[in-house]
Protein backbone atom coordinates (compact mmCIF):
# COMPACT_ATOMS: atom_id res chain seq x y z
CA UNK A 1 0.00 0.00 0.00
CA UNK A 2 1.59 3.41 -0.88
CA UNK A 3 0.08 6.93 -0.10
CA UNK A 4 -0.40 10.11 -2.55
CA UNK A 5 -0.92 13.30 -1.67
CA UNK A 6 -2.29 16.36 -3.97
CA UNK A 7 -1.10 19.84 -3.44
CA UNK A 8 -1.23 20.83 -6.79
CA UNK A 9 -3.87 23.11 -6.51
CA UNK A 10 -3.53 26.93 -6.91
CA UNK A 11 -5.78 27.96 -3.90
CA UNK A 12 -7.48 30.72 -5.42
CA UNK A 13 -10.20 31.08 -2.29
CA UNK A 14 -7.45 31.42 0.18
CA UNK A 15 -5.74 34.49 -1.18
CA UNK A 16 -3.79 36.59 0.05
CA UNK A 17 -2.77 33.69 1.91
CA UNK A 18 -1.64 31.57 -1.07
CA UNK A 19 -0.23 34.07 -3.41
CA UNK A 20 3.25 33.08 -2.00
CA UNK A 21 2.79 29.55 -0.26
CA UNK A 22 0.45 26.50 -1.51
CA UNK A 23 -2.28 25.69 0.50
CA UNK A 24 -0.78 22.52 1.93
CA UNK A 25 1.88 24.54 3.28
CA UNK A 26 -0.76 26.61 5.89
CA UNK A 27 -0.57 26.14 9.86
CA UNK A 28 -2.96 24.38 11.20
CA UNK A 29 -2.05 24.63 15.70
CA UNK A 30 1.29 24.90 14.40
CA UNK A 31 1.69 22.10 12.30
CA UNK A 32 1.70 22.52 8.21
CA UNK A 33 -1.51 20.77 6.81
CA UNK A 34 0.92 18.58 4.70
CA UNK A 35 2.88 17.40 7.35
CA UNK A 36 -0.32 16.46 9.50
CA UNK A 37 -1.04 14.26 6.23
CA UNK A 38 2.45 12.74 6.24
CA UNK A 39 2.05 11.46 9.91
CA UNK A 40 -1.39 10.25 9.29
CA UNK A 41 -0.53 7.94 6.39
CA UNK A 42 2.89 6.80 8.04
CA UNK A 43 0.64 5.98 11.75
CA UNK A 44 -1.19 3.92 8.87
CA UNK A 45 2.09 1.51 8.18
CA UNK A 46 2.01 3.49 4.56
CA UNK A 47 5.50 4.23 4.21
CA UNK A 48 5.92 4.97 0.15
CA UNK A 49 4.24 8.28 -0.64
CA UNK A 50 4.26 10.56 -3.25
CA UNK A 51 3.55 14.18 -3.38
CA UNK A 52 1.78 15.55 -6.36
CA UNK A 53 3.17 19.59 -7.17
CA UNK A 54 2.70 21.77 -9.98
CA UNK A 55 5.90 23.96 -11.23
CA UNK A 56 5.67 27.07 -8.97
CA UNK A 57 6.27 24.25 -5.40
CA UNK A 58 9.73 23.99 -4.96
CA UNK A 59 8.86 25.28 -1.32
CA UNK A 60 7.09 21.52 -0.79
CA UNK A 61 10.29 19.86 -1.95
CA UNK A 62 12.27 22.20 0.25
CA UNK A 63 10.35 22.01 3.56
CA UNK A 64 9.17 17.75 3.35
CA UNK A 65 12.91 17.09 1.21
CA UNK A 66 12.99 12.92 1.57
CA UNK A 67 11.07 12.58 4.26
CA UNK A 68 12.97 10.14 6.58
CA UNK A 69 12.22 12.72 9.59
CA UNK A 70 8.95 10.96 9.17
CA UNK A 71 10.35 7.48 8.42
CA UNK A 72 8.59 7.34 4.89
CA UNK A 73 9.88 7.74 1.54
CA UNK A 74 8.56 11.09 -0.63
CA UNK A 75 8.87 11.07 -4.27
CA UNK A 76 7.48 14.11 -6.19
CA UNK A 77 5.30 14.09 -9.40
CA UNK A 78 4.64 16.74 -11.23
CA UNK A 79 1.29 18.29 -12.26
CA UNK A 80 1.92 20.40 -15.38
CA UNK A 81 -1.45 21.76 -15.82
CA UNK A 82 -4.06 22.02 -13.72
CA UNK A 83 -6.94 20.00 -15.02
CA UNK A 84 -8.59 18.19 -12.42
CA UNK A 85 -8.59 15.90 -9.33
CA UNK A 86 -8.37 12.98 -12.02
CA UNK A 87 -6.06 14.80 -13.86
CA UNK A 88 -3.75 14.95 -10.97
CA UNK A 89 -4.38 11.23 -9.92
CA UNK A 90 -2.91 10.66 -13.72
CA UNK A 91 0.34 11.87 -12.89
CA UNK A 92 1.29 8.87 -10.14
CA UNK A 93 0.49 6.03 -12.65
CA UNK A 94 4.11 5.08 -12.88
CA UNK A 95 5.09 5.62 -9.51
CA UNK A 96 2.19 3.54 -8.37
CA UNK A 97 2.30 0.71 -10.99
CA UNK A 98 0.08 -1.77 -9.42
CA UNK A 99 0.23 -1.03 -6.16
CA UNK A 100 -3.08 -0.05 -4.38
CA UNK A 101 -3.20 3.61 -2.68
CA UNK A 102 -4.33 5.78 -0.16
CA UNK A 103 -5.33 9.14 -1.83
CA UNK A 104 -5.36 12.11 0.51
CA UNK A 105 -6.16 16.10 -0.83
CA UNK A 106 -3.37 18.44 0.51
CA UNK A 107 -6.09 20.87 1.43
CA UNK A 108 -7.64 18.48 3.94
CA UNK A 109 -7.78 16.98 7.40
CA UNK A 110 -9.28 13.88 8.64
CA UNK A 111 -9.20 13.57 12.14
CA UNK A 112 -10.11 9.54 12.42
CA UNK A 113 -8.28 6.42 11.40
CA UNK A 114 -7.05 5.20 8.06
CA UNK A 115 -7.22 1.44 8.68
CA UNK A 116 -11.10 0.93 8.62
CA UNK A 117 -10.95 2.48 4.55
CA UNK A 118 -7.56 0.63 3.83
CA UNK A 119 -9.18 -2.92 5.54
CA UNK A 120 -12.73 -2.54 3.66
CA UNK A 121 -10.82 -2.30 0.03
CA UNK A 122 -8.46 -4.96 1.23
CA UNK A 123 -11.29 -7.31 2.73
CA UNK A 124 -14.55 -6.83 0.01
CA UNK A 125 -11.59 -7.05 -2.81
CA UNK A 126 -12.82 -3.60 -4.25
CA UNK A 127 -11.56 -1.86 -6.97
CA UNK A 128 -11.82 1.50 -4.90
CA UNK A 129 -13.00 2.63 -1.31
CA UNK A 130 -14.48 5.79 -0.16
CA UNK A 131 -14.94 7.93 3.04
CA UNK A 132 -18.37 9.53 3.62
CA UNK A 133 -19.48 12.03 5.75
CA UNK A 134 -23.49 13.47 6.18
CA UNK A 135 -22.81 17.86 5.58
CA UNK A 136 -24.98 20.33 5.66
CA UNK A 137 -24.59 21.52 1.94
CA UNK A 138 -23.67 18.81 -0.16
CA UNK A 139 -23.81 20.62 -3.10
CA UNK A 140 -19.90 22.55 -2.11
CA UNK A 141 -18.64 18.07 -2.43
CA UNK A 142 -18.78 15.19 -4.24
CA UNK A 143 -22.27 13.22 -3.62
CA UNK A 144 -22.92 9.35 -3.16
CA UNK A 145 -26.39 8.20 -3.41
CA UNK A 146 -26.60 4.84 -1.33
CA UNK A 147 -29.56 2.07 -1.96
CA UNK A 148 -29.82 -0.95 0.26
CA UNK A 149 -25.79 -0.41 1.63
CA UNK A 150 -24.70 -0.36 -2.14
CA UNK A 151 -23.32 3.53 -3.90
CA UNK A 152 -25.31 3.71 -6.56
CA UNK A 153 -24.17 7.14 -8.48
CA UNK A 154 -21.62 9.70 -7.40
CA UNK A 155 -21.82 13.45 -8.93
CA UNK A 156 -19.43 16.02 -8.29
CA UNK A 157 -20.82 19.56 -6.80
CA UNK A 158 -24.58 18.88 -7.85
CA UNK A 159 -27.25 21.39 -7.79
CA UNK A 160 -29.96 19.14 -6.49
CA UNK A 161 -27.59 16.28 -4.33
CA UNK A 162 -29.57 12.99 -3.92
CA UNK A 163 -28.36 12.71 -0.68
CA UNK A 164 -26.40 14.22 2.13
CA UNK A 165 -23.36 12.01 2.39
CA UNK A 166 -20.35 13.98 0.76
CA UNK A 167 -16.86 12.01 -0.51
CA UNK A 168 -14.27 13.52 2.31
CA UNK A 169 -10.78 13.95 0.98
CA UNK A 170 -9.68 10.51 1.42
CA UNK A 171 -9.62 7.53 -1.08
CA UNK A 172 -8.03 3.71 -1.24
CA UNK A 173 -7.76 2.57 -4.84
CA UNK A 174 -6.45 -0.03 -6.79
CA UNK A 175 -4.93 -0.11 -10.28
CA UNK A 176 -8.64 -0.27 -11.77
CA UNK A 177 -8.86 3.49 -11.64
CA UNK A 178 -6.51 3.90 -14.45
CA UNK A 179 -8.26 2.38 -17.03
CA UNK A 180 -10.93 4.66 -16.01
CA UNK A 181 -9.44 7.80 -15.80
CA UNK A 182 -8.17 7.53 -19.45
CA UNK A 183 -11.58 7.35 -20.79
CA UNK A 184 -12.97 10.30 -19.10
CA UNK A 185 -13.75 13.34 -20.81
CA UNK A 186 -13.91 16.51 -19.32
CA UNK A 187 -16.91 17.64 -17.23
CA UNK A 188 -18.60 20.75 -17.65
CA UNK A 189 -15.91 22.70 -15.50
CA UNK A 190 -13.64 21.82 -18.09
CA UNK A 191 -11.63 18.98 -15.05
CA UNK A 192 -11.18 15.38 -15.23
CA UNK A 193 -13.23 14.28 -12.20
CA UNK A 194 -12.13 11.92 -10.08
CA UNK A 195 -15.93 10.97 -9.10
CA UNK A 196 -16.69 10.97 -12.59
CA UNK A 197 -13.84 7.90 -12.93
CA UNK A 198 -15.33 6.23 -9.84
CA UNK A 199 -18.42 6.58 -11.15
CA UNK A 200 -16.95 4.77 -13.97
CA UNK A 201 -15.79 1.57 -12.33
CA UNK A 202 -19.14 1.36 -10.34
CA UNK A 203 -21.00 1.49 -14.34
CA UNK A 204 -18.75 -0.97 -15.54
CA UNK A 205 -19.63 -3.41 -12.12
CA UNK A 206 -16.59 -3.07 -10.37
CA UNK A 207 -17.27 -2.94 -6.50
CA UNK A 208 -16.63 0.02 -4.81
CA UNK A 209 -17.31 0.36 -0.99
CA UNK A 210 -17.77 2.89 1.55
CA UNK A 211 -17.19 4.15 5.05
CA UNK A 212 -19.49 6.45 6.89
CA UNK A 213 -16.88 9.17 8.91
CA UNK A 214 -17.70 9.72 12.37
CA UNK A 215 -14.02 11.98 13.34
CA UNK A 216 -14.08 15.74 11.93
CA UNK A 217 -12.99 16.37 8.40
CA UNK A 218 -12.15 19.85 6.99
CA UNK A 219 -11.58 20.97 4.20
CA UNK A 220 -9.78 23.80 4.25
CA UNK A 221 -10.63 25.92 0.73
CA UNK A 222 -11.99 29.20 2.75
CA UNK A 223 -10.31 31.36 5.41
CA UNK A 224 -13.30 30.68 7.60
CA UNK A 225 -12.47 26.94 7.01
CA UNK A 226 -8.57 27.30 7.76
CA UNK A 227 -9.89 29.67 11.27
CA UNK A 228 -12.32 26.27 12.22
CA UNK A 229 -10.05 23.35 11.61
CA UNK A 230 -7.27 25.76 13.64
CA UNK A 231 -9.77 25.91 16.53
CA UNK A 232 -10.84 22.39 16.48
CA UNK A 233 -7.00 21.33 16.54
CA UNK A 234 -5.95 23.59 19.23
CA UNK A 235 -8.97 22.92 21.55
CA UNK A 236 -7.87 18.83 21.52
CA UNK A 237 -4.25 19.44 21.90
CA UNK A 238 -3.71 18.85 25.49
CA UNK A 239 -0.91 21.55 25.54
CA UNK A 240 -2.78 24.28 24.70
CA UNK A 241 -4.92 24.40 27.76
CA UNK A 242 -2.52 26.10 30.33
CA UNK A 243 -0.82 28.94 30.10
CA UNK A 244 2.37 29.08 28.21
CA UNK A 245 5.21 28.57 30.98
CA UNK A 246 8.29 31.26 31.12
CA UNK A 247 5.83 34.11 29.44
CA UNK A 248 6.28 37.75 29.94
CA UNK A 249 3.53 38.26 33.45
CA UNK A 250 2.00 41.08 31.40
CA UNK A 251 0.59 39.29 29.26
CA UNK A 252 -3.21 37.43 30.19
CA UNK A 253 -3.42 34.10 28.29
CA UNK A 254 -7.21 32.93 27.47
CA UNK A 255 -6.39 29.36 26.45
CA UNK A 256 -6.31 27.44 24.14
CA UNK A 257 -3.27 29.31 22.70
CA UNK A 258 0.02 28.09 21.21
CA UNK A 259 2.92 30.08 21.04
CA UNK A 260 6.04 29.33 19.39
CA UNK A 261 9.54 29.62 21.84
CA UNK A 262 10.96 31.74 19.68
CA UNK A 263 7.80 34.58 19.36
CA UNK A 264 7.49 37.19 22.05
CA UNK A 265 4.40 38.98 23.56
CA UNK A 266 4.55 41.93 25.73
CA UNK A 267 1.64 43.49 27.67
CA UNK A 268 -1.22 42.01 25.66
CA UNK A 269 -4.47 39.69 25.90
CA UNK A 270 -3.91 36.72 24.12
CA UNK A 271 -6.64 33.56 23.10
CA UNK A 272 -8.55 31.60 23.62
CA UNK A 273 -7.72 29.90 19.94
CA UNK A 274 -4.84 31.80 19.01
CA UNK A 275 -1.50 30.61 17.15
CA UNK A 276 1.61 32.70 16.99
CA UNK A 277 3.88 31.33 14.77
CA UNK A 278 7.95 31.53 15.06
CA UNK A 279 10.12 34.77 15.48
CA UNK A 280 6.33 36.83 15.92
CA UNK A 281 6.61 40.06 18.19
CA UNK A 282 3.06 41.35 19.26
CA UNK A 283 3.01 44.13 21.84
CA UNK A 284 -0.28 46.26 23.38
CA UNK A 285 -2.34 44.07 21.77
CA UNK A 286 -5.81 42.14 22.29
CA UNK A 287 -6.16 38.73 20.29
CA UNK A 288 -8.63 35.89 20.04
CA UNK A 289 -9.56 33.07 17.39
CA UNK A 290 -6.86 34.53 15.33
CA UNK A 291 -3.17 33.04 13.43
CA UNK A 292 -0.04 34.44 12.97
CA UNK A 293 2.04 32.28 10.92
CA UNK A 294 5.73 33.54 11.52
CA UNK A 295 7.56 36.48 11.75
CA UNK A 296 4.72 38.40 12.63
CA UNK A 297 4.72 41.65 13.89
CA UNK A 298 1.43 43.20 15.80
CA UNK A 299 1.34 46.96 17.75
CA UNK A 300 -1.94 47.92 19.45
CA UNK A 301 -3.55 45.87 17.51
CA UNK A 302 -7.39 44.33 18.54
CA UNK A 303 -8.06 41.55 16.52
CA UNK A 304 -10.50 38.66 16.00
CA UNK A 305 -11.17 36.05 13.16
CA UNK A 306 -7.78 37.13 11.71
CA UNK A 307 -4.72 35.63 9.58
CA UNK A 308 -1.94 37.11 9.73
CA UNK A 309 0.90 35.92 6.43
CA UNK A 310 4.79 35.87 6.86
CA UNK A 311 6.18 38.84 8.01
CA UNK A 312 3.22 41.04 8.36
CA UNK A 313 3.72 44.90 10.28
CA UNK A 314 0.54 46.16 11.21
CA UNK A 315 0.80 48.76 13.88
CA UNK A 316 -2.21 51.51 15.10
CA UNK A 317 -1.36 54.77 16.84
CA UNK A 318 -3.92 53.60 19.62
CA UNK A 319 -5.62 49.99 20.35
CA UNK A 320 -9.41 50.10 19.09
CA UNK A 321 -12.11 49.56 21.30
CA UNK A 322 -14.18 47.35 18.65
CA UNK A 323 -12.43 44.36 17.22
CA UNK A 324 -11.10 44.22 13.54
CA UNK A 325 -10.84 41.21 11.28
CA UNK A 326 -7.76 41.31 8.98
CA UNK A 327 -6.70 39.08 6.42
CA UNK A 328 -3.23 39.77 5.61
CA UNK A 329 -0.46 37.85 2.84
CA UNK A 330 2.82 37.22 3.18
CA UNK A 331 4.76 41.25 3.69
CA UNK A 332 1.94 42.79 4.16
CA UNK A 333 2.85 46.30 6.12
CA UNK A 334 0.02 48.34 7.40
CA UNK A 335 0.53 51.69 9.55
CA UNK A 336 -2.33 53.36 10.75
CA UNK A 337 -1.68 56.65 12.67
CA UNK A 338 -4.27 58.50 14.54
CA UNK A 339 -7.45 60.47 12.81
CA UNK A 340 -6.00 63.29 10.30
CA UNK A 341 -2.79 61.30 10.07
CA UNK A 342 -1.13 59.63 6.75
CA UNK A 343 -1.84 56.19 6.88
CA UNK A 344 1.06 53.94 5.17
CA UNK A 345 0.09 50.41 3.25
CA UNK A 346 2.52 48.37 1.55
Amino acid sequence: MKGLVLCAGRGTRLQPSTYTRPKCMLPVNGELIIVSIIKKLAAAGIRDIGIVVNPSQGEIREMIGDGKRWDVSVTYLLQNEAKGLAHAVQSAEDFMEDSPFVLMLGDNLYEGELEPLIESLQADKSAASILLQQVKDPRQFGVAAIEGGQITGLEEKPREPKSDLAIVGVYALTSAIWPAIKRLAPSARGEYELTDAIQMLISDGGQVTYSIAAAPFFDIGTHERWLAANRYKMEHDPLNLAAPAGMDPSVRWIPPVKIDPSARVTNSTVGPYVYIGPDSVVEDSLLSNSILTDRVRLSRIHAEDSIFGSQVQLQEQEIQEQPARHILGDRASVTRMSAGAEEDTK
